[in-house]
Order: structure tokens, then sequence, then C-alpha cells
């Protein structure tokens, strides 16, 4: 009989990401992210598959513990890499034919992103500096003998030095500009840049050489990561268009810059009404591909692919047509073909496109490629057209996968495969439904022992964004819905209005409607699976993160068919969040573009904390102390409010943990999380079931 899956075997679960394929095709790199419960990590490595070989078996090609970005050398000698071996993340490369692993750049704080230039002989990266940093930087001598040697102690007394140094500047914090502060850290005064680096030729050389800065020191924006044009004479990045704008996410250009100039110039190369987005020059040079999304002023829009001529100023949009939200991409080697990855109907699938030749005015049609039932994570192509990916499946987190010529796929490394031979996996059902004229698409999911004749409590799982979309695959869902099924529970989720792949149209129906929309298209399904005689409707249970913990709210203070709830990360007071969060203008966007002073009282009733008194379902509140996209004051308020009016609820506070504690926080933080979900489900499906009996009722009634 297999093992049920508990929280803690989040330790023995497999991810694998950033797919990338040697330039002859041979071999493929991938990511491979485990967990170090011992110490409290994640261990990721670059291993390398070998294509050639039918039952080859993936090696480790990297032993630094925090290996990611690894990047083929276009000529086929190197494979680099960035590394946070060191006390500062840095790019290494390892020889194909074998040997050590060679630094070749360091930075004083840090590398970002990198390329390799189409001949392999120079690097560009980015790396964050301020102004006074780039006027040392600028002034220090080209590094051309080994560093002097200094001992364990040394290091570590400078490393401390400077990060006193570093916390009496900055002491006090002097904020000038919003945002001041995102994911779990304040942003400093320091902007990333690019450079380019020669890539070290003589083996013996221990000490790299100098970079040069592409971009201006006074700069005052982020430049985006690094892309060399297929001649070499042009880098292509993005930057922010108006620093001062607030925004994150938004009004974002292209630009190009000169690796040759001998003094930083940076041309925009913007495209009116669009933020652009990761660009790709094409192969033979004709063409950049881009991401791009609309500046709407009153609304977010999903991203679509372009191309833009390189030799005029043309723009054709790919996939516009095909209204649904572009993933990765990337060219096939020979540039005749984009490939893509969209967000539809619950699974990510792969398509194609030819690119126009010259001449072609007709816009080809793009082409789908994969039709399974899966999420696409990351993929590259090879030279012959076939593609290697990365996938999660409902009975697989994580593997890698070949497509063929003719559309199959077969496996060419499962690392969760003796685990998952060894443990219980739920099944899937999926289920349509209508709602005010629209189709819901939802999922349950049953245990693997499952039993029409028992009687199953049901927990309601709801996704955040509110603009994401989560199917039967969904990688970051898969551990947690597998631990809810193997300790006794149903769950049911969907994708209610507002919900990423289902279109434009489908994509704003929740604006300024965050609540009773989406709520009835969530309670419709949960009545519809009510109606089973093996549903114990009277232990339902309900929950969800971010936009989904405002959900969790919303619907318990309007509907108290719930035993129990758990709201994690949520927005609960859309007043005082407009102007504690990150990103301000996505709370006035998605509520109808209406700030505290054009509406105030509208706001706060579209606010769940404004139904606090309503709430019966006993309630529990998690949320992580560094959480700056929604900071904790959401959660207190709605605690205090509650706890004062003699509610029954319950708040966790996850020290050192951000916005994705779920999906990337401490491995003990995120095993405890879903740990104490379930056993307040437990307790309070419990309670409702011993008050039936008190009245009298049969258990379960």
């Amino acid at each position: 009989m297999k093992a049920p899956i508990t929280p803690e075997h989040l330790c023995d679960l497999v991810l694998l990401d950033d797919v990338r394929v040697s330039p002859d095709g041979q071999r493929v790199a991938f990511v491979r992210v485990s967990v170090d419960r011992a110490n409290n990590t994640y261990v990721r490595n670059v291993w390398v598959l070998d294509l050639t070989q039918p039952r080859s078996v993936p090696q480790p090609f990297t032993a630094g513990n925090k290996d990611t970005h690894p990047r083929w050398s276009p000529d086929g000698r190197w494979l680099g890499f960035i590394s946070g071996r060191g006390e500062k993340p840095a790019i290494y490369a390892l020889p194909l034919g074998g040997g050590e692993a060679r630094l070749v750049i360091a930075h004083l704080n840090g590398i970002e992103a990198f390329s390799w230039s189409p001949d392999a002989r120079q690097v560009a990266f980015t790396a964050k500096m301020r102004p006074d940093e780039c006027d040392a930087e600028d002034a220090a001598p080209a590094a051309e003998t080994p560093a002097p040697f200094k001992d364990a102690w040394t290091l570590k007394r400078e490393k401390e030095q400077k990060q006193h140094e570093e916390e009496l500047r900055l002491d006090p914090r002097v904020i000038r500009r919003v945002p001041y502060r995102t994911g779990t850290t304040f942003i400093d005064d320091r902007y990333a840049h690019i450079y380019v680096v020669p890539m070290p030729q003589d083996a013996e050389r221990t000490n790299a050489p100098k970079p040069r800065r592409l971009t201006p020191r006074e700069t005052w924006q982020n430049f985006g990561a690094p892309q060399w044009s297929a001649d070499g004479k042009t880098i292509y990045s993005t930057y922010s268009r108006d620093p001062e704008s607030g925004e994150l996410f938004r009004y974002v250009d292209l630009v190009r810059l000169d690796p040759r100039g001998k003094t930083p110039i940076v041309r925009r190369w913007a495209l009116k009404g669009f933020s652009c987005y990761n660009p790709l020059p094409s192969p033979d040079g004709r063409w950049i591909a881009f991401e791009r999304s609309e500046d709407d002023p009153a609304a977010y829009q999903p991203a679509t692919l372009a191309i833009r001529s390189t030799r005029g100023e043309r723009v054709i949009d790919l996939t516009a047509a095909l209204d649904r939200t572009l993933g990765e991409f990337r060219w096939s080697p020979d540039g005749a073909y984009l490939y893509f990855t969209l967000q539809s109907e619950g699974n990510v699938q792969l398509w194609r496109v030819r690119v126009p030749q010259d001449g072609e005015e007709t816009t080809p049609q793009p082409e789908q490629l994969t039709r399974a039932v899966h999420e696409i994570t990351s993929f590259d192509v090879l030279p012959d057209g076939r593609v290697v990916f990365a996938a999660s499946t409902p009975q697989d987190p994580s593997a890698l996968y070949l497509l063929e010529h003719d559309g199959r796929t077969r496996p060419l490394y499962r690392p969760n495969a003796r685990f998952l031979e060894a443990h219980a996996v739920g099944s899937v059902e999926p289920l349509r439904y209508r709602v005010e004229g629209r189709t819901i698409q939802g999922w349950l999911l049953k245990p693997a022992d499952f039993d029409p004749s028992r009687r199953y409590p049901l927990v309601v799982q709801m996704h955040g964004g509110p603009h994401v979309m989560w199917g039967p695959s969904t990688r970051s869902m898969w551990h947690e819905f597998q631990t809810m099924l193997s300790a006794g529970y149903l769950v049911f989720f969907c994708n209610p209005r507002g919900s990423d792949g289902y279109g434009r149209a489908f994509w704003h129906a929740n604006r300024g409607d965050w609540g009773d929309g989406p709520m009835r298209d969530v309670l419709r399904g949960v009545d519809l699976l009510c109606e089973r005689s093996y549903v114990d409707t009277q232990r339902l249970c309900i929950t969800g993160g971010s936009y989904a913990g405002y959900l969790t709210a919303w619907i318990i203070g309007k509907d108290h068919r719930f035993a129990a709830a758990c709201a994690q990360r949520g927005v609960y007071n859309l007043v005082s969040m407009r102007n504690t969060t990150d990103v301000p203008f996505f709370n006035d966007r998605e509520a109808g573009g209406i700030t505290p002073w054009d509406d105030v009282q509208r706001l706060w009733a579209m606010s769940p904390i404004s139904l606090a008194p309503n709430i019966q379902t006993p309630l529990l509140i998690e949320h992580s102390e560094q959480d700056y996209r929604v900071p904790i004051e959401q959660a207190e308020q709605l605690f205090q409010a509650l706890k004062l009016m003699g509610k029954t609820v319950e708040l966790i506070r996850w020290p050192r943990e951000g916005h994705e504690l779920s999906r990337s926080g401490e491995p003990n933080h995120r095993i405890e999380r879903i740990r104490r979900i379930i056993q307040w489900f437990n307790t309070h499906a419990h309670v409702r079931d011993l008050q039936a009996q008190a009245a009298g009722e049969p258990a379960g009634a």
C-alpha cells in the first residue's frame, strides 16, 4: 500500500528549471532544485543530460549549491552560470572538455544576469551600483596581477566591516521615492548597470580583467538583462521610461547600447503606447522578439509576443489574435520560428509561429505543438526543431521531456519517480459550469483511495493575482493539494472571473468587483459539489492567498456555510492597502480606477474588513512580517477587529518571510504552514460535527 503525502515530504520533491540546449543540440542543461532540510534551505545546481544517448542519466555539472542561470557559450566550449558560492553572486564557467569551474567575473555588489557575445569572447552582465561607487570603479586601475592572498580571518573581518559601514550609511534611512521596498527588503540607492568583460582566455590567469560599464554613472533606473545582437555590435536591454512614476512593472522601454563605445550612450527604442520587456534578438539579426503590454492607465493588460525589425520600424504582434497571455519564448536556432508558451484553460502549452520573410505582409498563423494536461515551466529548442521542456502534470510535480517532430513526448528525466512509486497521488475530475453567462472551469481532486460511499470534508482552494490561472498541474500547489488529499479531504478549485487563461474579456470581468462576482463563481461550484452524496456539507473549509485571502474573508463575511477558513497574506482593507503596498496603482486600477480621495466609502464597502461583524466562521489568518506586496498591517487590522468582537480567530506571523512564503519561503516555514492550515481545518470541521450531535442531529448530517 502506498504511503500518504505529508507536509514534510516537501523535502523529498525535486523541481527542474531554466532548460538550456547546447549549440550543437547534444546536451541540455537545467537547474535542479531540492531541499536541504538540515540547513533549512534549498540546493540549486546545474545538471547536464547527454541527448545523444537514449538511456543517458543526467549528471550534476556544478557543486556550489547556489548555482543558477546556465548559459552555453556560442562556440560550445563553456557552460557559464551564476553562483552564490562566494560572498556575492558571480559568473563562473566550466569547460565542456572537463576541468574546474573558472571565475569569469565577480562584482562589488553581485551579478544578476549575463549573456555571451556571439564569438564567445565577451560576457555582458548587470550589477547594481551607486554613482559614487561608479566613480571609484572608474578610477581604479585594471587588475593585471593576482589579488593578494587573504586568509579566512581577514576576509571575515573585511566583510563585517563593509556590512557595518553599510548599516551606518542607512541609519537613518531617508526615503525620497516610491516604491521604496519590495520583496522582503528595502530598495537601496543602487541601480542595475550593464557591463562588458572579456572572457579570460588564459587558463593560468587567476584575476579577471576589469569590466567596462556601458551605462552612465548617473543612471536612476534599472537596466534589464542584456542580450547581444547576432553581429555582436549591439546590446539590447530595457529600462524604466519614468523612474519617478512609482510603478514597478510598467512604462518600460527597449534600449540599445554599443558594446564597443568608449563612452556610455543609451539609445531608447520605445514603442508608443506599450511597455516592452525581455528583448531577444533573432539568430539571423533581422528581428528583435519581445514581450509587450499596453500602457492602459485604466487597467493592467495581458502580455503578448511581438517582433520588431532591426532594419526599419515594422512591428508585428504574433499572439494578440490568440487572446491568451504569453509565457516564455525562444528562437529556433535558424531564426525561422519563434517558440512560445501560452496560458490557456488550466494548462500551459507550447506553440510556435513562422517568422515572416522579406516582403511578406501577412502575419503567419501560430500552430499549437502540445495539447497535454500539463504546465510547461521552461523549454528550449534543438537545432533540428525538437523541443526539450520541463513540465508538471497532475501525477508528477516536475520532469524533463522531449517533444518529437511527430508531436509525441517522451520523458527524459523524472527526478521524483521513486517518490511517486511509493506515495499515493490523488485523481483529478474536471468540471465546467455556467455562471451569469460565463463558463467557469474548475477541478475536483480526490484521494487515491477515494470511496464514493463515504462522506468527505471539502477544502475550497482559491488562487490569488487575481489574474492568475490554476489547473490540475499547477506546480506551486502540487504538494499542498496532495497533502490535503492524504489528510482525507477533497479539494476543489476553479478559475473565477478575472483569471488568466480565458481571454481579455474574462481577465477584466472582475475589475471593480473583486468580491461578489468571483464569489458567485466559486460558490456555484461548491453548490454543485454539495449535491453529491460523498461531500460532507457540514465540513466545508475555504482558503486562499493574496487576492484569494481577500476573497476568503469576503466570502465568510457573506456566507456562513463553512466550518473553517484560512486567509493567507490577504488584502482586507483597500483604503490602507493603497498607500502601504509596493504596487499602489495596482489597487487603483483593480478597484475600478478610484483612489481613497475619489471615493473612500466605496473602497471601504469593497473591503472584507467592513464585513467583520458578519463573520462567524472560525478564521486562521497567516501573514509574513516582511511582506511588502501586501503589508502585514492588513492581517493585523482584521485579526484585531475580529478578536475585539469575540470571534474565533488566530493570527500566525511568519518572521523573515515575504509574499512568496508558500512558494519559496524557508522550507521549515512552508512545512509548518501547511501543517497548521490542516490542523485548523481538522479542529473546526470537527467542532461543527460536535455541534450537530449536541443538537440531536446525526453526525455529518
